[in-house]
């Protein structure tokens, strides 16, 4: 049996193959993974906003690590910082995304397009590091949990709307 590590909202956990790596509740938040294959190291970032230059916080304030693991543009770099640690090299490192919903309507005929933005930023930065996004589950209307086996790189994919899916 896996030992469990549960990854909140703007957090990264990252974990050796005896783990399995959960995240639920993402809405337009974008679930990203990372994943060495050759020595099963993996990492799970729960993605709250697309761009820390937007935000009004800093890392001085005392809260550093949870700063940085809320947006796109930081807190893959921090997955990537803590995976290496365990030995992963960037260069090897493979990425599958899910989430990223529209969940949220303005009033009039606007529309906050969060997950969109989301989606985006994340695949910037991946593109950016030359990392490839090999599955991904993004978009739509509903919410989606995450449950990925740093073993075997398999992400499920938990929704009401489609079940499971393997990624």
């Amino acid at each position: 049996m896996k030992t469990l590590k549960i990854v909140r909202m703007a957090d990264v956990k990252v974990a050796t193959d005896d783990y399995r790596l959960i995240t639920v509740g993402l809405g337009s938040c974008v679930g990203v993974t990372l994943y060495s294959p050759r020595i099963k190291v993996g990492g799970l970032a729960h993605i709250m906003l697309p761009d820390s230059s937007r935000a009004r916080l800093t890392i001085a304030n005392g809260n550093g690590r949870n700063y940085l693991a809320k947006y796109a543009d930081t807190s893959i770099d921090l997955m990537i910082h803590e995976m290496q640690e365990l030995g992963a090299s960037k260069s090897t490192l493979v990425a599958k995304i899910a989430g990223g919903a529209h969940m949220f309507q303005c009033n009039g005929n606007g529309q906050l397009k969060i997950g969109e933005e989301n989606i985006l930023a994340v695949k910037k930065k991946l593109g950016d590091l030359r990392i490839e996004i090999i599955a991904e589950d993004t978009g739509d209307d509903y919410g989606r949990t995450l449950e990925f086996d740093v073993g075997t790189g398999i992400l499920v994919v938990k929704s009401v709307r489609k079940g499971l899916i393997e990624l």
